[in-house]
């Protein structure tokens, strides 16, 4: 189990690593990566093995603490998309803000 657990270890950095840049396409393969390895090394234990319990509560830590950074993410994301709204054009002229449907075109 041991090259099994630092595959998913190696697979948790690698997906931790692209949400922390905000490279949410790729974090999504990763993550699906993870979950193959994760199904894969759950499948190779016996029914019962604490070692179950070990993984899930690896994979429900992993999930958590994934799901709060890509909410962060678009937090930020959208504080910076109001504040481009309000920003002053050339000198001291400020611009007024758009309305939702002139963004979204």
């Amino acid at each position: 189990m041991n090259s099994g657990a630092g595959e998913l270890d190696e697979l948790a950095t690698r997906l931790r690593t692209r949400v922390a840049e905000g490279r949410y396409r790729e974090a999504q393969d990763a993550l699906r990566e993870y979950c193959r390895a994760l199904r894969a090394a759950a499948a190779g234990l016996p029914r019962g093995n604490p070692e179950l319990a070990r993984l899930e509560d690896r994979w429900r830590r992993l999930e958590r603490e994934t799901r709060r950074r890509v909410l962060a993410g678009r937090a930020q994301a959208g504080a910076r998309l109001a504040r481009l709204s309000t920003l002053t054009k050339g000198y001291g002229e400020i611009v007024k803000p758009r309305s939702r449907l002139e963004w979204l075109a």
